[in-house]
């Protein structure tokens, strides 16, 4: 097996490191060397200025100066150290160059060693030399005394004369540099192939591992980190195995939980594709046999359940419109369903509660088992609720019964009512009125009560008799408020209907439609004291809840409000608020029930808002109708 990349980075990470390091410090050496070179060709320069100051004291005088340059040439002649000497007067002037003309050298009071050399005794500058063109190392010593100096004697070098001395000593250093940077290899690749042998060993047991062979495990020998790292891998391997067996065994507990529910359960994911099913869904809602046995995962809804309701209420994000038939959908919070309906059962027809909602899944990597965030499926839980139903029918048939047998005395009731409204009641003729009075009352209530139960009782029993047709709302409010305008201006209530501009008609049952506005009307003059409003409006969805092509109808007043706490019971049968509405006219309690059972019987779905002391809005939403299969849909 080849080396990894591992190897290459330590390798050329400890190369490099170890090779910069080594350059530094040739650098550095280097530096130090010229550094010193250059402090020693000073002293010996300024040791060759004094020098020359003590040979020719006697003769180092301005009115000597073609002597003093004859000297000078000769001495630079005799010697072979390629030093320039020059005689400098205090005013500035050559007096004596070793190498050019005093004469044709302009003054030099001005140049930095001259003027350091008459201040300190002596002086020292590198700089372009303006007679031989070259960079040059000048030094100068101070000939008399501070206070009346005769001049300056100066030494100087060429540059490059002093680098080609030095340069044998740094082609020495960088042979010996050289050779370091060789040993830096062979140490760097010793080192590489040392440190990653047992990070390999590591490496491939943790890939051992994530393969999921957790009998993979690392060798441990000594006490270092890398040691350490391997211990700490083992132990993880351990606690992984710990792990997946308590996995396992809490999904064997889970699945066998699941399989012995009596409610039937399942769960779609995200895509519409089945993730758990248990056998008593399976019976229930009957699925094949063929598919029976363990979940199956993967299929999708519409393969899985029979049931064509239920299959639009799985798929996520979508709203289960147009509600099949035996269907009734519940009043839920937003994001959850109910669905009643039968199937066929062994022996009878069973009726079922379905309660669809959302539920958090893990969001799984693409071919990993590592969770990443949730995303949103289905939940499924169906109950058989056969013996709940046919309790249910004989209370309606109870109601249905009494209703009928009420209208009779009711009758009579009411004609006997009529009959003493006329006549002459001189004699205790207020105790009669008050006795008229609270039988009106009373059997007007009766009366009311029996006509919602005969309403509930329809809407119960007989849901597919309302055939949905095209109504147009304008003509249809306005003959809402012609049947409620008496009431109305009775209280002093104003009266507002808004229908929008793109919507002209919906597809409703008529009866339904005015069965749920009658009843909404009619509670909100009942709780709205006089100079309130109501207000009616219809416009179309356009979002979801309820969806695109739903038909919304709002009905809001602004009357005493219904408290937080009892709004989510006021769709009970005989359910009455009484702190909120302790001032108004009782009703029978069967208004908000009835309604809630005739928009469910069209499909749709009802929600109220109300804040006490501000009014009450209850919105009906009205699905559009199903599309038949091979309906043109132009």
């Amino acid at each position: 097996m080849g080396q990894g990349r591992l190897f290459w980075k330590l390798f050329f990470g400890n190369a490099l490191l170890m090779a910069a390091t080594l350059a530094v410090f040739v650098w550095l050496i280097l530096g130090e060397i010229d550094r010193i070179r250059s402090q020693e060709l000073t002293e010996h320069l300024k040791a060759q200025a004094l020098t020359i100051r003590r040979a020719a004291d006697d003769k180092l005088d301005p009115r000597r100066a073609e002597e003093l340059d004859r000297l000078f040439k000769d001495l630079r002649t005799a010697r072979t150290d390629y030093i320039r000497y020059t005689f400098i007067s205090a005013d500035g002037t050559v007096l004596a160059d070793s190498e050019a003309s005093p004469r044709a050298m302009e003054s030099h009071a001005n140049r930095k060693e001259v003027r350091q050399a008459l201040a300190e005794g002596w002086g020292e500058d590198t700089r372009q030399s303006q007679t031989t063109g070259r960079p040059t190392r000048y030094v100068a010593v101070r000939v008399g005394d501070a206070r009346s100096p005769v001049g300056v004697v100066r030494a100087a070098m060429s540059v490059r004369t002093i680098t080609e001395r030095t340069r044998t000593t740094h082609r020495l250093v960088w042979t010996i540099g050289s050779a370091g940077v060789a040993a830096v290899i062979l140490l760097a690749l010793a080192l590489a192939r040392l440190w990653s042998r047992p990070i390999r060993r590591i490496a491939i047991t943790a890939r051992s591992l994530s393969r999921g062979d957790l009998s993979a495990r690392v060798p441990v020998t000594g006490s270092d980190e890398l040691t350490t790292l391997a211990r700490a891998l083992n132990q993880m391997r351990d606690r992984l195995a710990d792990h997946l067996e308590t996995i396992e065994r809490q999904r064997q507990t889970l699945e066998s939980l699941v399989k012995q529910l009596h409610e039937g359960v399942v769960v779609a994911g995200p895509d519409g594709r089945i993730v758990l099913v248990n056998p008593a869904a399976m019976q229930l809602l009957g699925i094949p046999s063929s598919q029976r046995g363990a979940a199956p995962e993967g299929l999708a809804v519409e393969q899985c359940i029979p049931q064509h309701e239920l299959q639009q209420a799985m798929l996520p994000a979508r709203a289960a419109t147009g509600v099949a038939a035996r269907t009734a959908a519940s009043v839920v919070p937003h994001g959850e369903q109910e669905v009643r309906l039968e199937v066929d059962g062994p022996h009878q027809r069973r009726s079922l509660l379905a309660r669809i909602s959302d539920i958090s899944l893990p969001a799984f990597a693409a071919k990993s088992h590592e969770a990443r965030g949730s995303v949103t499926g289905r939940l499924l839980v169906v109950t058989d609720i056969s013996e709940l139903t046919r309790t249910m029918q004989v209370k309606a048939d109870f109601a249905a019964n009494a209703s009928h047998e009420l209208r009779t005395p009711l009758s009579a009731i009411r004609a006997a009512v009529e009959t003493l409204a006329h006549i002459d009641l001189a004699r205790d003729a207020a105790s009669a009125r008050q006795f008229l009075d609270v039988i009106d009352r009373h059997s007007a209530r009766m009366q009311a009560m029996v006509a919602d139960l005969l309403d509930l009782s329809r809407l119960e029993s007989s849901p597919r008799q309302f055939e949905p047709v095209p109504l147009d709302l304008r003509p249809f409010l306005a003959d809402l408020h012609a049947h409620h305008e008496a009431a109305m201006q009775s209280k002093g209530l104003r009266w507002q209907s808004e229908v929008s501009d793109s919507l002209r008609s919906v597809v409703a049952n008529p009866y339904l439609l005015r069965l749920i506005l009658d009843n909404l009307v009619d509670n909100a003059i009942k709780f709205t004291d006089a100079g309130g409003s109501i207000r009616v409006s219809c416009r179309t969805a356009t979002t979801q809840p309820p969806g695109p092509g739903a038909v919304v109808i709002e009905v809001s007043d602004t009357g005493c409000g219904i408290p937080d706490d009892e709004q989510a019971r006021v769709f009970e049968r005989f359910y009455q608020v009484e702190r909120a509405r302790s001032g108004a006219d009782r009703g029978t309690g069967l208004g908000l029930s009835i309604v809630r059972h005739a928009v469910a019987a069209m499909g749709g779905t009802v929600t109220l808002r109300s804040r006490l002391g501000e009014g009450t809005h209850v919105t009906i939403a009205i699905p559009p109708p199903a599309r038949t299969p091979g309906t043109d849909s132009r």
